[in-house]
């Protein structure tokens, strides 16, 4: 990934790295390549989600705010239709997946025997790498927006390279 597109678009960046890191914390833990338990990794698999939905909120709150702010808010989100639609599916996904879990886990009440509780953490898995892949989705549509606005700004009129 290259430079540019961490230092324009940071949190993308650091939201990446984190689920890249929490995904290879999760399969390295299950393979049994770190000490320890096997537990570990699997339930920041499911538990990491979390801390994202709180992200992806307080990034979608700041987005509605700035939106209403805006001169024409109908437009910019009439602009990029896709995009609008991304992000929208990243908010739902990321915030749905963790919701669901914890909705779960509130649900069966209690203490859960071994099995059960295993199930219960598969589940939360699931649904965990359902959110990874929402936030991974959306990163790779800001890297493509991203490449795309720097190789319009690389070129002049003509469709000529600038750096030659």
């Amino acid at each position: 990934m290259p430079s540019s597109f961490i230092r324009a678009k940071p949190l993308q960046a650091l939201k990446l790295t984190a689920v890249i890191g929490s995904l290879a914390l999760g399969v390295a833990s299950f393979a049994g390549v770190l000490p320890g338990q096997n537990l570990t990794g699997l339930l920041s698999l499911a538990f990491f989600p979390m801390i994202l939905a709180v992200v992806v909120s307080a990034e979608a709150l700041l987005a509605g705010y700035r939106l209403v702010r805006a001169d024409d808010p109908a437009a910019r989100l009439t602009a990029q239709r896709g995009y609008t639609a991304i992000r929208v599916i990243e908010l739902v996904v990321t915030v749905a997946a963790p919701g669901i879990f914890y909705a779960l886990i509130v649900r069966i009440g209690g203490e859960v025997p071994g099995p059960g509780a295993i199930g219960l953490l598969f589940i939360g898995i699931g649904l965990g790498l359902l959110a990874y892949g929402a936030v991974l989705l959306r990163t790779l549509v800001e890297y493509y927006y991203h490449r795309q606005r720097t190789s319009v700004s690389r070129t002049d009129e003509r469709g000529g390279d600038l750096a030659e």
